[in-house]
């Protein structure tokens, strides 16, 4: 692992872990090892399937209607939940849960709702629970194609003003790590297919303009194949103020 920090004036702010994958940074930073935690906005589920393996049972929500309907399908895992329910209005009860994570998750709630979902996750955590939040960084390749039919820059920016303005408030202690992410397609129709295949997906046409192509065609790499880099931010929550 490669790991540095970055300092003001002594004082640490931030911490880059080179490239990671994000279950080896979720690996390295949390124990969940029979813990009940919330994986808000969970989509298919594998994050909590993955928590699940690590010893901990987990509830997973997600907004979506056609997602939540399919994770009611999937196939059974012990120790896995999932509930159609958004992050404002969390199904459990007060001071019950050990950790929230937030995957790819908090810039997809309507901003006047933050509030609000901080406030909920006041009311289920634990004195000794904690917040997770992993959010995209909009930069990089990754950036560079999906822009030209998915940019995501203003909500991104929204949710992590939302970090500053709620869960500071609310815990003593935070980690800020950055890491970088590659992400390998064998082909453009590949890339292209596998956004179209996303339950949120209202960009069909868009996805294969050419621009997009050639954008995503300009990240070739020695093996025939084409990796898009996506940089990633961890901000990591302990000891709530209850």
């Amino acid at each position: 692992m490669s790991l540095g920090v970055l300092q003001i004036r002594g004082e640490i702010v931030a911490e880059d872990w080179g490239y990671q994958t994000d279950l080896e940074v979720l690996d390295s930073l949390l124990n969940v090892d029979n813990k009940f935690i919330v994986d808000a906005g969970c989509g298919d589920g594998a994050l909590c399937r993955h928590l699940a393996s690590r010893g901990a049972r987990v509830l997973g929500i997600e907004p979506d209607p056609k997602q939540a309907e399919l994770n009611r399908k999937a196939p059974v895992v012990a120790n896995v939940g999932f509930e159609q329910a958004g992050a404002g209005k969390i199904p459990v009860e007060p001071n019950s849960v050990d950790g929230v994570i937030f995957s790819y998750s908090l810039h997809h709630v309507y901003a006047p709702d933050f509030g609000k979902v901080f406030d909920e996750v006041s009311r289920i955590i634990r004195s000794t629970g904690f917040l997770c939040v992993v959010e995209p960084v909009a930069n990089g390749s990754h950036q560079h194609v999906i822009e030209l039919f998915h940019d995501e820059t203003a909500v991104r920016l929204a949710a992590y003003i939302a970090l500053a303005n709620y869960p500071h408030k609310r815990f003593s202690q935070m980690r800020e790590i950055y890491y970088d992410v590659d992400n390998t397609f064998d082909s453009f129709d590949s890339y292209a297919s596998y956004y179209e295949s996303k339950s949120f997906n209202n960009y069909s046409a868009e996805v294969r303009l050419p621009e997009v192509q050639r954008r995503f065609e300009a990240c070739s790499n020695s093996h025939g194949s084409y990796t898009l880099t996506q940089p990633m931010r961890v901000n990591y929550y302990t000891q709530p103020k209850l």
